[in-house]
């Protein structure tokens, strides 16, 4: 039996919805506007003249506007780098606007983007795996391909990957060796505490191992390379990473899928001629707490693609960049969310293709905040609390104190700088340190004396960070003993790129390698520890 990659999989319908990603991704690309600098004016990481700089942008420089906030904008500059400039610096009305209309729905992998993203940091790091040719006779062809490498490459970068740590495969180079090699050099690019985002699109096939069907990836030369060896390199990843995500975006078996327009991505033909599907077993069932897998479709379940990449791919960078945005009660893009938008734009069916999520659903691969009027600060900070580094131990103790007090024994495995949060429904609030306060980093153990009663002001997040956070930079003002922050798209949006990357400075943010130092390197960390003190929690 010849092996046909392009065999179509019957209905139900997708096109329509994903038409209408293309389209919403369309003009995102092809409407935005550009603006030209009346005078040099620093690049800085946050709208406020107390933010830290990225880069001086020089008079008559053309940016790319992203969005406008209080007499600030958003914008792309050289290099693909994206901060703030004041309003009064920019005029557009002399800026050559960019042509609407050519079609072009992505910027190549190595050129800047003009979706909203992360700031990219030295500390991320991006793998993208392409198998679009598969070598024999008759030779397989996996639809979408380089459109795929596209695709992954601007998911890396809304994440906040630096064009320069991220690294290309395709093809020849992806035999079982190759994609090994693949991992041991991120493993090796990769200091203690960084985040890696993998992409992967192949074919999936089933194959024996040990006596049963397992899910794996054809090679290049149509070899298997098993998903268990996969979760393998996930772990071990995992045990040097802060965070680990991977996008899988390859058909899990044989079942109908997509439209007569959708090609398949699983090679039925190539997979062993006893496996009529997947046998359970432990692929992606042991992962640690810091790995978030998406994959295109449910076990022994098939994908889609088509000219303009996998269906999921397609879905996945729509919604990273917003269009939708993912739905979620803190306005953050968690796994769970992400899922939840690529199945609604996928328009999932009677077996058609469902996006699955394996490991800690609650990751967030990107900081990008949805503007919805429902957002809750006490879910933004559980969100938060779910991104910690779960291998630094924090214990919390109540401590008798004067009344309408609070005192807290702070004690971590690791030193660091102690930050104690709450919220209520519409605002957070910064309960220690004081705003104005030297930051002074606890070695192992602190007594902190709070003057405000926990019991009364529900749960409170204590997070110990490896480097300094600037709530003030953040957002906060000072309101009575505490200082306050509004929770609206702002607000959210500040208080999570504040405590969940730290530094914005040139150093950390741009640095095109690791080799930054032991000390610059903690300066430019972004982990952090964190526990919950609540009536459930305290001793």
């Amino acid at each position: 039996m010849s092996f046909d990659p392009r065999r179509p999989m019957p209905p139900p319908a997708l096109a329509s919805l994903m038409a209408a990603a293309a389209l919403a991704l369309h003009s995102l690309a092809g409407h935005a506007e550009n603006a030209q600098l009346t005078r040099s004016e620093p690049l800085r990481t946050q709208p406020s003249v107390a933010a830290n700089t990225i880069m001086d942008v020089a008079r008559r420089t053309e940016v790319q506007v992203l969005e406008t906030r209080h007499g600030w904008t958003r914008v792309e500059a050289t290099g693909g780098r994206t901060g703030w400039l004041r309003d009064a610096s920019l005029d557009r009305n002399t800026a050559t606007q960019p042509v609407t209309g050519s079609g072009q729905r992505l910027s190549s992998p190595t050129s800047g983007s003009s979706l909203p993203r992360r700031l990219p940091r030295a500390s991320q790091h991006g793998l993208i795996l392409t198998i679009g040719s598969v070598a024999g006779s008759p030779p397989a062809m996996l639809e979408g391909s380089p459109e795929d490498g596209r695709l992954g490459a601007e998911i890396a970068r809304l994440s906040g990957v630096p064009d320069a740590n991220l690294h290309y495969r395709t093809d020849a180079g992806l035999n079982r060796e190759g994609l090994r090699q693949a991992f041991a050099e991120l493993d090796a690019r990769m200091g203690n505490g960084d985040q890696a985002l993998i992409y992967l699109s192949a074919f999936g096939i089933h194959r024996q191992d040990h006596g049963r069907c397992a899910e794996a990836i054809l090679t290049h030369d149509r070899d298997a390379f098993q998903f268990d060896e996969l979760l393998r390199h996930l772990q071990v990843l995992a045990g040097k990473a802060d965070k680990v995500f991977l996008i899988l975006d390859v058909g899990r078996g044989d079942s109908a899928s997509g439209t007569p327009a959708v090609s398949s991505r699983f090679a039925r033909a190539l997979s062993d001629p006893g496996c009529k599907g997947a046998q359970p077993g432990a692929e992606f069932g042991r992962l640690p707490a810091n790995v978030l897998v998406l994959a295109a479709s449910r076990p022994n379940e098939n994908a889609g693609g088509t000219p303009a990449g996998g269906l999921f791919s397609q879905a996945l960078h729509a919604c990273l960049s917003g269009a939708p945005s993912p739905a979620s009660p803190s306005g953050l893009p968690t796994g769970e969310a992400l899922i939840a938008c690529s199945r609604q734009l996928i328009a999932a069916g009677p077996g058609s293709q469902h996006p699955s999520l394996t490991g800690n659903g609650e990751l967030v691969p990107t900081l990008r905040i949805a503007d919805q009027a429902a957002r809750d600060a006490r879910q933004v900070l559980r969100i938060i609390h779910a991104q910690r580094d779960q291998r630094r131990r924090i214990e919390l103790t109540r401590l008798s104190g004067p009344p309408g007090t609070t005192r807290l024994r702070v004690s971590s495995s690791e030193p660091g700088y102690v930050y104690i949060l709450t919220a209520g429904r519409r605002d957070f609030r910064l309960l220690y340190p004081s705003l104005t306060g030297q930051q002074m980093p606890i070695q192992r153990t602190a007594d902190i004396e709070i003057p405000l009663t926990a019991d009364k002001e529900g749960e409170w997040l204590v997070v110990v960070s490896d480097a300094i956070r600037s709530p003030g930079r953040a957002g906060f003002t000072a309101d009575g003993p505490s200082a306050i922050l509004h929770v609206d798209s702002a607000g959210a949006g500040e208080i999570t790129q504040e405590f969940l990357s730290g530094d914005g400075s040139r150093n950390c943010l741009f640095s095109e390698t690791r080799n930054l130092g032991p000390s610059q390197a903690l300066a430019c960390s972004s982990r952090f520890g964190a526990a919950i003190l609540g009536t459930a929690h305290s001793k």
